[in-house]
């Protein structure tokens, strides 16, 4: 179960017509909130006030989002949009009846906006009872700590190396996930190619990409 200390309790219910009321957004983006959001609460706050810890040079406070749903999904877009626009670092709660899941992204300041974020990856856990639910702070500053709960919501996805920075494990992770896709469209190619040479060609480049696979793993 969350059990965070009680000085980051907040516990304030944000309602969800001030992300499409007050920000320009799409009808599409819009009527995705009325159907899969019923209510959002910022559950927590850890910062240096509310904990005994340190800001980060990129973390200055991390927000405990709980989103409630009307269903067991949230579309990506929605996220994806209250994750930018907050600008802090968030950890999701995603809430259906008795079921949950975290929810997490690892995303750097955006160039092109002041105060606003590039998500670069998100990392969720399965499905579970609410209740199940775990996220251990761990760490003496902000950047640690947030760092520390993508990995724990990661898992297995991201391969943690000694004195390697997180940013290039996720880039890891995600060159990994292109190239193993790359190889599955490539072998449903050859299984289905009828002609024997392009057959040949395209088993040439599976090997290729076997190659890359393996020299990143």
């Amino acid at each position: 179960m969350l059990t965070f200390p009680k000085t980051t309790e907040f516990n304030k219910r944000i309602p969800k017509q001030k992300f499409y009321n007050n920000l320009r957004v799409s009808t599409r983006l819009e009527e995705l909130f009325v159907k899969e959001i019923d209510t959002i609460y910022w559950r927590n706050k850890l910062s240096p006030e509310t904990l005994n810890v340190t800001v980060g040079s990129r973390v200055t406070e991390i927000e405990i989002i709980e989103i409630n749903l009307k269903e067991d999904k949230l579309s990506q877009d929605v996220i994806e949009f209250i994750d930018r626009e907050i600008p802090y670092h968030l950890v999701f709660i995603l809430r259906y009846k008795d079921l949950a899941r975290i929810c997490v992204s690892y995303k750097e300041d955006s160039k092109n906006r002041e105060g606003k974020f590039k998500v670069d990856a998100y990392y969720k856990t399965q499905w579970m009872k609410y209740e199940d639910l775990s996220l251990k702070i761990e760490g003496l500053n902000l950047d640690t700590i947030y760092e520390n709960f993508i990995l724990q919501v990661a898992g297995e996805r991201l391969e943690q190396e000694d004195g390697v920075d997180l940013k290039d494990i996720v880039e890891k992770a995600k060159e990994k996930e292109r190239l193993e896709s790359l190889i599955f469209t490539l072998k449903k190619r050859i299984r289905n190619e009828k002609q024997y040479n392009i057959q040949v060609r395209l088993m040439g480049e599976l090997r290729k990409i076997k190659k890359q696979l393996k020299s990143i793993s």
